[in-house]
């Protein structure tokens, strides 16, 4: 056949027509010698949800704020899809009335040739009458942060007063509105934190609520553990041979001691000793004052005492 004329001129304008389609691009989308099956699959991790309802009405629990998206088509839409996440996930409540249901999530904004699917599928989802109330922040300190020497004077928290949206039952549950404090630093001086507030029932369960502001500053105080005690003057040494003491007075009668509480409840008094030795003649002198080593300090550091010498 291909040696007669009709046979050669057959095969020619098949060759030709190929050759046409292929420059026109006619099998771009078209592969002859592979499946029609060509896909590419690929899985989007932390897609956000939005919630469609009427939100100055109604309040919404059990909504993920986050999914997992997995896409499935051709390479090339695929491709674009995650490059753009030019999709989004919704969960559309706009006909509901408050109760209970188990809804679907659902993807929009996917070109035709790409399919989704959404791990989890559904959501149990609570709708309730939305309700709004100004509540004062509590903030606590853990006395394990407080350092060893110290004692907790005072917390103030700015502003005072948070407001608080949630469905009406949950918001007849609401027990405490606390600023908590995660740091876990010894505090030893005025201190300012920035605190998240959360909000419990009265079994201290977090209740899934909208808190305004979200974060609190909260201002700690703390005071330097001290008691007053009183002196007693011990004399250590002789005065040399032929002189006598006249007087001896103290500068104070009274020392403020610091250090660990439980350290300062067992001290009622404390010594200074006045060394004699050398002194011939009237006038101040530095006086020791005896305190446990786990004393920190005291005030005063020293104290003077007016000594009053003469001749025998």
């Amino acid at each position: 056949m291909l040696e007669s004329k009709p046979g050669i001129l057959i095969v020619s304008l098949i060759l030709a027509l190929f050759m046409f389609l292929s420059a026109n691009k006619v099998f771009q989308n078209t592969n002859l010698f592979e499946s029609n099956n060509n896909s590419d699959e690929v899985t989007i991790e932390n897609v956000p949800v939005t919630a469609k309802y009427d939100s100055e009405s109604y309040y919404v629990n059990g909504v993920q704020n986050y999914v997992q998206v997995q896409l499935n088509g051709t390479p090339a839409a695929v491709k674009r899809i995650e490059t753009t996440k030019d999709f989004e996930v919704v969960v559309d409540l706009s006909t509901y009335s408050p109760g209970e249901y188990e809804v679907s999530y659902t993807v929009r904004g996917l070109p035709d040739g790409v399919e989704a699917s959404i791990l989890p599928e559904k959501a149990n989802i609570t709708i309730q009458n939305l309700v709004e109330r100004t509540f004062e922040v509590q903030a606590e300190v853990n006395d394990s942060r407080v350092g060893s020497n110290y004692t907790l004077e005072s917390i103030q928290v700015e502003p005072s007063t948070v407001k608080v949206r949630g469905g009406e039952m949950d918001m007849e549950r609401i027990q405490f509105v606390r600023a908590m404090l995660t740091d876990s630093s010894k505090i030893t001086e005025e201190t300012t934190e920035n605190v998240q507030v959360n909000v419990f029932d009265a079994q201290y369960n977090k209740l899934d609520v909208q808190v305004e502001p979200e974060n609190v500053s909260v201002k700690i105080e703390v005071q330097e553990s001290s008691k007053e005690v009183p002196v007693s003057l011990q004399m250590v040494g002789e005065l040399p041979k032929g002189y006598q003491i006249d007087s001896i007075s103290l500068s104070k009668d009274i020392v403020k001691l610091y250090g660990a509480e439980e350290v300062l409840n067992q001290i009622y008094q404390v010594d200074a000793e006045l060394d004699l030795s050398g002194i011939k003649e009237s006038g101040d002198k530095d006086v020791r004052i005896q305190v446990p080593d786990s004393i920190t300090r005291t005030e005063p550091a020293v104290l003077i005492a007016k000594v009053k010498v003469s001749k025998q």
